[in-house]
């Protein structure tokens, strides 16, 4: 920028001013006196001792140097605004951090991205039958989401445009810190879910959003953006949107820009489980991220309507899959179908492969979603080079414009009432204001995967048995008497014989947990308090748990193994802090954590008398089960665990 560019001083009548910068600062404000001997020695300045002084000599000579002072000053406080921005949210800084110096577009880069644009929608054209047939399919197959109040040209898709343009702030930060990781601006898109997401009957990389990603990169990584993107399979085939919505740092990551569910197939046609996912998505660090569903149910459509209309969803989608498609060309005979839609009832895996079942995508269906999510997200690309190219100070606005909530949620449009859980799920209103809703901070450990970090491991401190067998081995009796064995299910061991004789397909799930009978003895856990930065423990509260821990939920593997397995809510015992937990204590998660109408978590109260314990400087809380139940067995279902979730009383 201009600003920054140190232009030379003027020359007093052909004076050579190349000399030291600090000697100047130092003749500017160090006094007249020795400024005026330099003038003293020279005659011919007019501004000197030895010629004739005028009053308006005198007037101006001053005036120069105030003049000079107010320069310096100036230009110290510019280079202090530079070096110390202010934070402004989204990890992202305040005004000052628009100051770093940038290179100048070049129009070339410009031209050169738009035209790769109009190559990658050719090529969409032509793939599914034209461009007025390919982009009916893409209107029915995609859903974008308006909000009436917001300003003209701040629409869903140029929310999604100043996304990629904040990744680009991010980066030009970072890059004047020395601890600096980042290579390239980077933009992450996460994708949770099951088995459609996953890609089952196909190969891993041909699930649509891989197809998406080979397609977008290029685009994005082109200048003048030049943004990586970061795509995330994280989707685990079998599994209800929760207990993985209270784990999605775990599963996506702190750093996803986009997040992701299908509900396609396993949660019925109703919202409320939406509206909860939603609200824990609201909880990470680039809140609100951008949000894609993978349905088109008109009851979980107009709750991501709502949620845009009351400003905490910018730039949600819902995307669609085979009923996007014009039947009629599907009836066309194979060659002279588009390309797009050939082989439409092929399987990308071998045949035979575990998942070619009626209700996965296809290959070529996979395909389609993928060409389908890339074209709007290159839409953004289009709008992001529009407002670099036109826009001289677009790094101000987008940080002006940067939509991070702070916490706080609308009051639930879904009733949560019926849950057990409300605090958890969706929040609780504020005690000063009844319409503004917040979240307690909610950790996690899973021993799902794949897992990015938080693994169950981490908070077990004794009660398990070692086992180094692959997880694929049947694990022998033996091994449970004495200890909880990490292990999986009978189902999911058989699903994954099944898929290793196809070489994996390059599936990286696995529905891993604990399991247990009474004769494995004491799980023994340990919670962190993992909120001591903000709200530190504090020792006059003589460690009462419940001062700093609301609930714990347990959440077993979602698998059916007959009417004589384990029962969570009955055949465990609880002890929290030392204290154990009633039995009236212990609640069932109704409706939203369940999978083929089981519901699989409980919730505990924190005993009023528990306590924390500690490991060195850190709080936390020590929890023990075992299982209570004299007659649960391998062969009918043992108890299981797979997530643990803890609640905090402060967000």
């Amino acid at each position: 920028m201009e600003m920054h560019r140190r232009s030379k001083a003027p020359s007093n009548n052909g004076i050579d001013n190349s000399t030291n910068s600090s000697d100047s600062t130092k003749r500017n404000v160090g006094g007249s006196s020795s400024l005026q001997s330099k003038h003293n020695s020279r005659p011919g300045n007019p501004y000197s001792a030895a010629s004739q002084t005028t009053t308006t000599d005198i007037v101006l000579f001053r005036s120069m140097q105030i003049l000079l002072v107010i320069t310096v000053c100036w230009f110290l406080s510019l280079i202090i605004s530079v070096d110390s921005p202010t934070p402004n949210g989204d990890g992202l800084r305040g005004s000052g951090s628009a100051s770093i110096m940038t290179p100048l577009l070049d129009p070339t880069n410009i031209a050169n991205a738009r035209d790769q644009i109009t190559k990658v929608r050719e090529e969409f054209y032509t793939r599914y039958g034209g461009k007025p047939e390919a982009l009916d399919m893409l209107k029915r197959g995609l859903r974008t989401f308006e909000n009436e109040k917001a300003e003209k040209d701040m629409g869903s898709v140029r929310s999604t445009a100043d996304r990629y343009l904040r990744s680009i702030l991010r980066f030009e930060e970072n890059q004047s810190s020395s601890l600096s990781a980042f290579q390239h601006a980077e933009f992450v898109m996460a994708f949770g879910g099951y088995s459609v997401t996953v890609g089952r009957g196909n190969h891993f990389e041909q699930s649509y959003p891989f197809i998406m990603e080979k397609i977008l990169a290029p685009i994005l990584a082109l200048p003048p953006l030049g943004v990586k993107l970061v795509v995330r399979n994280s989707a685990i085939g079998g599994i209800p949107s929760f207990p993985y919505g209270w784990c999605l740092p775990n599963f996506l990551g702190e750093d996803a820009d986009a997040v992701s569910w299908d509900y396609g197939m396993n949660e019925g046609n109703g919202a409320a489980g939406l509206e909860s996912y939603v609200r824990q998505a609201l909880m990470m660090p680039k809140s609100p991220p951008m949000f894609i569903l993978l349905d088109m149910k008109r009851p979980r459509l107009d709750l991501l309507q709502k949620y845009v209309n009351m400003g905490f969803l910018p730039d949600p989608v819902a995307l669609g899959g085979r009923d996007a498609v014009n039947k009629k060309l599907l009836q066309l005979p194979e060659t002279d179908k588009p390309p797009g839609l050939q082989k439409w009832d092929e399987w990308g895996a071998p045949k035979g492969s575990p998942g070619q079942s009626p209700w996965h995508p296809k290959k070529m269906e996979h395909e389609l979603m993928g060409w389908m999510m890339a074209m709007h997200m290159i839409d953004a690309v289009e709008v992001a080079l529009n407002v670099m190219e036109k826009d001289p100070n677009w790094r101000e606005k987008v940080l002006q414009q940067n939509p991070s909530l702070g916490g706080e949620l609308p009051a639930p449009v879904t009733d949560v009432a019926t849950s057990g859980a409300a605090s958890i799920l969706h929040g609780a209103p504020s005690t000063d204001d009844s319409s503004k809703w917040h979240m307690n901070h909610v950790s996690c450990r899973t021993s799902f995967l794949p897992n990015m970090f938080g693994n169950f491991d981490s908070i077990i401190e004794s009660g398990v048995t070692k086992d180094e067998e692959d997880m694929l081995q049947s694990r022998d009796d033996s091994l449970f008497n004495g200890g909880w064995v990490m292990d999986v299910g009978k189902v999911e061991r058989e699903t994954k014989v099944k898929v290793q004789k196809y070489g994996g397909l390059g599936y990286i799930d696995m529905k891993t947990a604990l399991y247990g009978i009474p004769s494995s003895g004491t799980l023994k856990l340990w919670l962190p308090y993992e909120l001591s930065a903000t709200n530190p423990v504090q020792s006059s509260d003589d460690l009462l748990a419940g001062t700093y821990f609301n609930s714990v939920v347990f959440c077993e593997v979602n698998e059916k193994r007959g009417n004589k397995e384990c029962n969570m809510l009955s055949d465990l015992a609880f002890e929290v802090g030392g204290a154990v937990v009633a039995k009236a204590g212990v609640t069932q998660i109704k409706g939203v954590a369940s999978y083929l109408k089981k519901d699989i978590c409980i919730r505990l109260d924190v005993p009023k008398d528990a306590k924390l314990s500690t490991k060195g400087n850190d709080f936390g809380l020590p929890v023990d089960i075992k299982v209570s139940r004299s007659d649960v067995s391998r062969e009918n279902g043992a108890c299981s665990i797979s997530h643990v979730i803890w609640e905090h009383n402060v967000g």
